[in-house]
């Protein structure tokens, strides 16, 4: 694919974002020494690195998004909503919503993270690239219509797939691979029939008792809701399993016009803030099959924007290795592969392949199709 085709979306600012202290899920005072938090996003400006590093960058054309206007964020979240981040944020550090901890420099980032999505979606509908990579920080896919939660201050790529409405999509499809589940994705869009919102995710993890698979939608939304709680310990042969047998049958079913994203890599098996073993190569190939299916289902049009990622060491490689598949390159050779790969955990285990079975028999949108036999995942 030409390098004009493909599109990269980063701003500086959104490295100087900073969580703070704790981030809420460490606790800060007497006994506990500071730690340096591992949200911090310099730890995002190491991947970017990496990917220059190995030319993968290259491929691409860099854009430097603007913010985000307050007609863009009102598309999805209310007018108090967006007061309180830029108060918190003005004060030069606070909670905005819900562990949703700021800096001076957060709200500015917030809007540049959910401009670039914006942009980069509406680049790809215009037909001026087809694939779009959002480099960005603060992730989204917690924040609710009413307030920031859980380091998520925007919902990022909610309000890009309402912006895609607004410019004449038709039909959405949302990929969540974050180990946690996307429930600000999931509120925007319950009753919404044009938007498929698939979240694959770490049973149980956070938020609390949310992305069941009994969650389907509501109202005219039926069954545009799909949600596929992976047992703790699932890898790569549980996560390819669930591309293979829910995601593309859901996919081709529910005939988007524009992907998008939620391109986490907080389920690796290095990562503090989850319990789940993919590697490199899981990523690689989940992205690998979302730039299949686009150019099969949606003339190209696919953007991937960056939520979770807590691993100093291994966040950089997994974004290289997301990057790589977007620009049609081989996984790039993971110095951290070996350490993962040979674990049992790596092939799909028969608890994970019960929750699969059962989606593929109850899900709206995958059971009144013929159920292949169960095979091996790749």
């Amino acid at each position: 694919m030409s390098t004009s085709r493909l599109a990269w979306y980063s701003h500086e600012i959104c490295f100087w974002h900073d969580p703070g202290p704790g981030s809420g899920y460490v606790p800060v005072g007497p006994g506990v020494e500071p730690l340096r938090q591992f949200a911090v996003d310099p730890d995002l400006r190491r991947a970017e690195g990496l990917v220059k590093a190995f030319g993968v960058i290259d491929r691409f054309t860099t854009h430097t998004p603007t913010p985000a206007s307050d007609e863009d964020l009102l598309l999805v979240h209310v007018p108090d909503h967006i007061e309180r981040v830029e108060a918190a944020s003005a004060a030069g550090a606070g909670d905005a919503g819900v562990y949703a901890y700021v800096n001076y420099h957060s709200a500015q980032a917030a809007r540049l993270a959910v401009g670039a999505c914006v942009q980069a979606t509406t680049g790809v509908l215009e037909g001026r690239f087809d694939r779009a990579y959002c480099v960005v920080r603060p992730p989204g896919h917690h924040a609710e219509p009413d307030r920031a939660m859980a380091l998520c201050l925007y919902n990022n790529l909610a309000v890009a797939a309402r912006a895609a409405q607004r410019q004449g999509a038709r039909r959405v499809l949302i990929l969540d691979w974050d180990v946690h589940h996307g429930n600000g994705i999931q509120r925007t869009f319950y009753e919404d029939p044009d938007v498929l919102y698939i979240s694959v995710h770490q049973e149980g993890l956070f938020p609390a008792a949310s992305g069941l698979v009994l969650e389907t939608g509501a109202g005219a939304g039926v069954g545009t809701t799909l949600n596929v709680p992976l047992p703790a310990g699932s890898g790569h042969g549980a996560y390819l399993a669930v591309m293979d047998r829910i995601v593309e049958p859901a996919a081709r079913a529910f005939g988007p016009d524009l992907i998008l994203v939620a391109a986490g890599v907080d389920a690796s098996g290095h990562d503090p803030m989850g319990r789940m073993l993919c590697t490199s190569r899981t990523f690689h190939t989940m992205t690998s099959t979302m730039c299949r299916l686009a150019d099969e289902l949606t003339g190209g049009k696919v953007v991937f924007a960056h939520e979770g990622g807590y691993s100093a060491w291994y966040q950089p490689m997994l974004v290289l290795g997301t990057a790589s598949a977007i620009a049609g390159l081989p996984a790039p050779q993971d110095p951290f592969l070996h350490s993962l790969e040979h674990l049992p955990g790596q092939r799909v285990q028969r608890h994970q392949e019960r929750v699969i079975a059962h989606l593929e028999g109850h899900h709206p949108l995958l059971a009144a199709r013929p159920v292949p036999e169960a095979g091996v995942p790749r």
